[in-house]
């Protein structure tokens, strides 16, 4: 059986002529590459497996308690897997390998066992089917190296920004958002940057999109606003939504420019995964406040104990003070004394003789503007640090 000059579809309806079975060809996550046509209505689990392109989970978890995908990745030869299922008919299967590795398997559906030359029929095509997957990964590579040579260009600015949206034909106002894991160091939900490509294709948003380290970025021919609109939706619609966080930087107008909408994204991402809230869009305009305040980190750090707050804190520590609670109160009512004092629960002249120790014992006057402003951002940091 010479099949090589043949693509994958063509090779599993000849498989399914020869041998008289409905066939599909899977990688090794269960996502369908190929499937014979005109059975598809075998049984369910088949329909339901072409139609969304990937074993469903109720089979892959079925299959998986049985041992059968054990088995595929310890046997060189046709097995019969027959699960005694009313919605899924009887399998032959055979693992695909290249250079010793699983990279695929073929299953052909039947009511009884195959027979010796049905099974020699399956083994000829493993060589031809590892082949197939071979070289359409060698293609998928390529494209992917050069969509993230592309993404990298657009999303670094200038120049060589103008030559990728050109060659993307990407047009008119672009904004950058990106999508990272809710916690530092955990890895994207697997398969996100496919669903999310679909999502924009389905739409019809010209986009492109890429993942580089841990962020996958994608730059739309959109506003902001309606890039924060899209992100939204798709974390709604995603079962994994809750794993991950969406920061959508500035729109600008040309291409040259995306490296400003990069670098707000970046930005807002951090305030992000500090908060480890998953599921969030976030934008530069609502998080503006975090950000700065962790821009500013470093800075806090090397005053040490010059900082208003350290001063406030020393106090509270060694008399018992609340004078940390009553300046966060304060300032949180926006100097407001009633309402300070309502939230904390205490009399308003109670407040304002906290609001003199804090000048008389610390030094440190609320009613000065710039005091005000390196407390607020110190609260703050500290704060986002303690989510």
């Amino acid at each position: 059986m010479d099949l090589r000059g043949e693509d994958l579809f063509t090779v599993a309806g000849s498989l399914a002529e020869l041998i008289g079975a409905p066939i599909t060809i899977e990688d090794e996550n269960s996502t369908v590459l190929a499937y014979s046509s005109g059975e598809q209505a075998v049984d369910q689990a088949r329909i339901e497996t072409i139609l969304g392109r990937q074993v469903p989970g109720k089979y892959r978890q079925l299959l998986e308690d049985a041992g059968i995908f054990e088995r595929l990745h310890r046997d060189t030869d046709v097995f019969y897997v027959d699960m005694r299922m009313p919605n899924m008919t009887p399998r032959a299967v055979i693992a695909v390998r290249d250079a010793g590795r699983s990279v695929g398997s073929i299953w052909a559906a039947m009511t009884s066992a195959p027979t010796p030359e049905q099974e020699s029929i399956l083994r000829s095509a493993v060589p031809v089917v590892a082949e197939h997957i071979a070289a359409e990964r060698e293609r998928v590579d390529v494209t992917r190296r050069m969509q993230v040579d592309r993404v990298r260009a657009l999303i670094n600015g200038g120049e060589p920004a103008f030559r990728a949206a050109d060659d993307l034909r990407l047009e008119g106002r672009l904004t950058v958002a990106a999508a990272a894991p809710v916690v530092i160091g955990r890895s994207l939900p697997s398969g996100l940057l496919a669903s999310l490509g679909l999502y924009l294709d389905t739409l019809a948003v010209d986009s492109v999109a890429a993942q580089l380290d841990d962020v996958i970025y994608v730059v739309i021919a959109a506003s902001e606003k309606d890039v924060r609109r899209l992100a939204e939706n798709f974390l709604g619609r995603a079962r994994s939504g809750a794993a991950f966080v969406v920061a959508v930087g500035r729109e600008v107008t040309t291409a040259s420019q995306a490296h400003l909408s990069r670098g707000d994204a970046d930005r807002v991402l951090t305030v992000l995964q500090h908060a480890r809230s998953g599921g969030v869009v976030g934008t530069m305009r609502d998080s503006l406040a975090s950000v700065l305040a962790l821009r500013v980190a470093d800075i806090f750090d090397g005053l040490g104990e010059l900082t208003p707050l350290a001063a406030l804190t020393r106090h509270d520590e060694q008399h018992g003070t609340d004078l940390v609670a009553t300046a966060r109160a304060f300032l949180a009512h926006g100097g407001d004394v009633a309402d300070a004092a309502a939230a904390l629960h205490v009399h308003p002249n109670t407040l304002r003789n906290r609001l003199r120790r804090c000048v008389d014992s610390c030094g440190v006057d609320l009613a000065d503007a710039d005091t005000r402003l390196i407390l607020m951002l110190h609260l703050k940091l500290t704060g986002l640090r303690d989510m």
